[in-house]
């Protein structure tokens, strides 16, 4: 039995007619599918040409922190001709936050300054230094996966009203300075006390009768009104992302316990601004 196999499997006349098909084997039109689609979704350095954005995004974030802007999700939103893709609109996409700058017709250069039509590409400026042009219809679809979490950041709005809702200040985060006599903390650079009231003046009536402020008048630096959030709980975000920067300061209280302060922190200026509004960002857009 397994002569007769060997014999008829050893008979080359069998395959005579038989050829590959080459077409099965060519891949290239699959690689040209996927080439495409890396293409349209891949963005772009901006390098310098970012420079002329940058201050966008800068106030745009002043505006979320200062309450001049809410972040709302897609799904409230409802994108339709009623409520269309603006040009100068900033959403976020997957935690970034994009800027709309072009709405245009890729065919004609044509412009318009808001559509949901399929045959417009939408220029998108990223804040992390990128750029993309995609189809419009491509956004939308983007902003509306569950998974990258799509939001509309909200026009910049100064009536009491934003989308139906008021709004309501929560509280205000202060930061402020060492202003006694003790030459231990004179001598810190960038030493800053960061806490929160619902009245900064009354809260630092009293200052040099409170541990907290090293029984020591303070000048206040800065302040920031948290709207639509609650302020204390920005404070205690703000304090645990700050956590490497906090100082550890004892004293001798009036009297003469000592005892030792942990809500001052070494830090610049510059940082905590930027951390209060990445911070205040992240907790409207539910990250």
């Amino acid at each position: 039995m397994n002569d007769e196999l060997e014999d008829i499997l050893s008979d080359d006349s069998l395959f005579e007619d038989f050829s590959l098909d080459d077409s099965l084997f060519n891949t290239s039109r699959y690689q040209r599918t996927v080439s495409v689609k890396t293409k349209s979704h891949q963005r772009k350095s901006m390098g310098s040409h970012f420079d002329r954005y940058r201050n966008l995004f800068i106030q745009v974030r002043d505006d979320i922190t200062n309450g001049n802007r809410q972040i709302r999700k897609i799904s409230d939103v409802e994108i339709s001709q009623n409520s269309p893709i603006k040009q100068d609109n900033f959403y976020i996409d997957n935690g970034v936050l994009l800027y709309v700058d072009r709405i245009y017709n890729p065919e004609t250069g044509q412009e318009v300054s808001e559509s949901t039509d399929r045959k417009y590409k939408v220029h998108t400026v990223y804040e992390n230094g990128t750029e993309n042009h995609i189809w419009l219809l491509s956004l939308v679809s983007s902003l509306y996966d569950k998974k990258r979490n799509g939001r509309l950041v909200t026009e910049r709005i100064e009536n009491i009203d934003i989308m139906g809702e008021k709004r309501i200040t929560t509280g205000y985060i202060y930061v402020l300075k060492y202003a006694g006599t003790d030459e231990r903390f004179l001598k810190m650079d960038n030493l800053y006390k960061i806490g929160y009231a619902k009245n900064i003046k009354q809260r630092l009536s009293n200052t040099v009768n409170e541990s907290t402020y090293l029984y020591a008048p303070v000048r206040l630096i800065t302040s920031f009104e948290i709207q639509n959030l609650e302020a204390r709980k920005v404070e205690l975000y703000l304090h645990h992302a700050l956590e490497n920067h906090r100082v550890m300061l004892s004293l001798t209280s009036p009297s003469g316990r000592e005892i030792t302060i942990n809500e001052w922190f070494a830090v610049r200026m510059d940082e905590v601004t930027e951390l209060v509004q990445k911070l205040v960002f992240d907790l409207q857009a539910g990250m």
